[in-house]
C-alpha cells in the first residue's frame, strides 16, 4: 500500500518592505558621523597629506548632510563656508575658508522664510582650506606658487558667493531665539561660499549644468592674516553633480 505524503506546506511569504525616508536619513547620518570621525583621526596622524584626505571626507559628509536636510524637511538646504576675509574687525582668520555649516530653510507662522542651523559648524583640520572660486587672488598664494585659474579645468571651487548672510540657531526646547548669528557669533552677518540643494536632492545654486567643484588645498596659516596656498599640485576635493551625486577627486589634474 502506498501512503500518500501530504505536500510540504511553506510559510506564507511576507511582503517585502522598502526602506523609509527616515531610515535612509538615519543611515546617512551615521555614515556622516563615521566619516567626520575618520577624517579627524587621519588629521591627527600628522602630515599634510593625511590632513587633506581627512578634510575631503569631512566635506563629502557635510555635502550629504545638507542634501539629507533638504529631503527630510522638504525645503532647501545649504552647505555654507565662512568667507569673511582677514584681517578686519569681527573676522575670525581661523574660520576663513575652513569653517563649514549646514543650514536649512524653514517657513515661519507669518509665511516668511528663515535659514536655521542644522547642527554645529565644523572647522577643517590644519592646514587645509577650501580653494576660493577662480581667479584665486594673488594675495592668497605663497611666493612662487602658480595656480591654474581655468574655472572649467583648474583646481578651483565653483561655489556660489553671497556677500552677506546669517541664520538662526538650532531650535531649543523652550523656543528658538530670534537673534541672527554667523558661525557661532550672535548678531553678525558675513560673506559665505555656498552649495544649495532642493528637496529632491538636486543642486540649485549652480545653473550651468556642470558639476559644482569644491577644491581643498593646504596653506600657510598665520593668525589675523590671509591663508597662503602652498601646493598647487597637492589638491583634493569633490564634484557635486546637478542630481546631487558626489564624486571624489584625489588629484589636482582631476579637476
Amino acid at each position: 500500500m502506498r501512503v500518500a505524503v501530504p505536500p510540504t506546506s511553506e510559510p506564507p511569504s511576507l511582503p517585502r518592505r522598502g526602506f523609509t525616508l527616515i531610515e535612509i536619513l538615519v543611515a546617512v547620518s551615521i555614515m556622516i558621523v563615521l566619516t567626520v570621525m575618520g577624517g579627524m583621526a587621519l588629521s591627527g596622524r600628522g602630515g599634510e597629506g593625511a590632513a587633506l584626505a581627512g578634510a575631503q571626507g569631512i566635506v563629502a559628509g557635510m555635502v550629504e548632510s545638507a542634501r539629507a536636510q533638504a529631503a527630510l524637511n522638504q525645503g532647501n538646504a545649504r552647505l555654507i563656508i565662512y568667507g569673511q576675509q582677514p584681517p578686519g574687525s569681527n573676522v575670525d582668520s581661523n574660520k576663513y575658508l575652513r569653517a563649514l555649516q549646514v543650514v536649512r530653510q524653514e517657513t515661519q507662522a507669518n509665511g516668511s522664510t528663515v535659514w536655521v542651523a542644522a547642527g554645529d559648524y565644523v572647522v577643517l583640520p590644519v592646514p587645509v582650506c577650501v580653494v576660493p572660486p577662480s581667479p584665486v587672488p594673488a594675495n592668497h598664494l605663497r611666493s612662487g606658487v602658480v595656480w591654474t585659474q581655468n574655472a572649467a579645468t583648474g583646481p578651483v571651487s565653483t561655489l556660489t558667493v553671497l556677500t552677506s548672510f546669517n541664520y538662526l540657531g538650532q531650535s531649543p526646547a523652550a523656543g528658538r531665539t530670534s537673534t541672527a548669528q554667523f558661525f557661532g557669533v550672535q548678531g553678525q552677518s558675513g560673506r559665505v561660499l555656498y552649495l544649495e540643494f532642493a528637496p529632491d536632492g538636486s543642486v540649485v545654486s549652480n545653473s550651468s549644468g556642470n558639476p559644482t567643484k569644491i577644491a581643498l588645498a593646504t596653506a600657510q596659516l598665520t593668525p589675523n592674516a590671509l591663508p597662503l596656498f602652498n601646493n598647487a599640485n597637492g589638491v583634493r576635493g569633490l564634484f557635486v553633480r546637478k542630481t546631487g551625486s558626489v564624486s571624489l577627486v584625489d588629484d589636482a589634474n582631476g579637476f
